[in-house]
């Protein structure tokens, strides 16, 4: 893949590929979209999609992939999209999620991250999904969360966060889906 140095959009989705990603997948930097769905994908993230900031679109959901969450990404102005579900993710979450402003989707349920989420998750205003269900999250749910305008999805179930409901979920006009079940 050294060659591919202009590829803007490369899909993999469910073909029950092995190994790990290629190191050299965004070398170019033009990557936009991304989808490795539902394969067999093990190890980490590789660096040239951790520095890719032309990235809009990425779907990894459902493989084995791993390493520490905080540190496999980066910050991308222009991603709008990314599903990290179903792998295994570990660590805290980091606060530059909240930096991705054009950010309306992102999901990283059924992984292994730990911590409390981020209050700066609540600068990430395009947000309409945040699904970090069935993780080891704890501590409060950030009353940032309620600055987000139009979030119409939020699922944080099956975590180990604790707390009262901050006061200001109950300010998403556009809030469809709360879910907190199986938490303390």
């Amino acid at each position: 893949m050294n060659n591919l140095t202009h590829l803007k959009n490369l899909h993999l989705f469910e073909n029950n590929l092995i190994g790990q990603l290629p190191d050299e997948i965004c070398l170019g930097r033009a990557l936009v979209n991304f989808s490795a769905t539902g394969n067999h994908f093990t190890g980490p993230i590789p660096k040239s999609l951790k520095n890719c900031t032309s990235l809009f679109r990425v779907r990894l959901e459902r493989n084995q992939l791993t390493g520490d969450i905080a540190e496999s990404f980066g910050v991308y102005p222009n991603l709008n999209y990314i599903d990290l579900s179903s792998n295994n993710f570990y660590g805290e979450l980091s606060e530059k999620w909240g930096q991705c402003h054009n950010l309306t989707h992102l999901s990283i349920s059924n992984n292994n991250i730990s911590g409390a989420i981020p209050p700066q998750l609540g600068r990430a205003t395009q947000l309409h999904r945040l699904d970090l269900s069935s993780n080891h999250l704890s501590g409060k749910i950030p009353k940032e969360l309620g600055m987000l305008p139009l979030l119409f999805e939020l699922l944080l179930t099956n975590n180990d966060l604790s707390g009262s409901i901050p006061l200001k979920l109950g300010k998403l006009a556009d809030l469809q889906t709360l879910d907190l079940g199986s938490n303390n």
